[in-house]
């Protein structure tokens, strides 16, 4: 039997890449640089309850495979995760904390998928089904990575947003066990 330890995320600004700034400026003209400035100070504390609750669990990371949501299977998956813990990405710098610490990071997600839903997002003419039906695609394609490559007797530690529904389509041979984060 493989364990998957499931990890909802926020997504930060940091890895909305070019749309960041704006989003930013839209933020702080809606609620004010106050609120811009507790948003921050709460994403980095859930951040730390997370890799708290993940050194907690005391795992030989040398046996641990590392699922991300939106990250492509592409070759550069490491290059991608530096890029984005660059920025300031809190998820993406555990990452690289744990990939220190021997952990295998895994390219997660289809390009092709992750582009279609880009260009869905950007048309006018968007379903909330179309949404939906691509969502699954996404989740299937990332459970068929999970699959492939946790082997028995391993640990995966899968970093996937609250929309995402991967742990339905898991073979039962992958034990899911969710991360409990204290709050501060």
């Amino acid at each position: 039997m493989a364990r998957l330890i499931y990890v909802p995320v926020v997504h930060s600004t940091a890895e909305m890449g070019s749309a960041a700034a704006a989003y930013k400026v839209a933020f702080v003209a809606r609620y004010g640089e106050r609120k811009w400035v507790e948003r921050s100070a709460e994403f980095d504390a859930i951040w730390r309850g997370i890799a708290d609750a993940i050194g907690a669990l005391k795992l030989d990371l040398t046996r641990v495979n590392l699922y991300q949501d939106s990250l492509p299977v592409s070759g550069r998956e490491s290059a991608l995760v530096h890029d984005l813990a660059a920025q300031g990405s809190r998820n993406h710098q555990l990452l690289e904390s744990l990939m220190q610490g021997g952990a295998q990071l895994v390219g997660t997600e289809s390009l092709a998928l992750l582009l279609d839903e880009y260009k869905l997002f950007q048309s006018a003419e968007r379903t909330e089904a179309q949404a939906s039906a691509l969502l699954e695609a996404r989740d299937r394609f990332i459970v068929g990575q999970i699959d492939a490559t946790l082997g028995e007797g391993r640990d995966g530690i899968l970093f996937m947003g609250a929309l995402h529904k991967v742990a339905t389509y898991l073979p039962r041979r992958i034990k899911v066990e969710y991360l409990a984060i204290r709050s501060q």
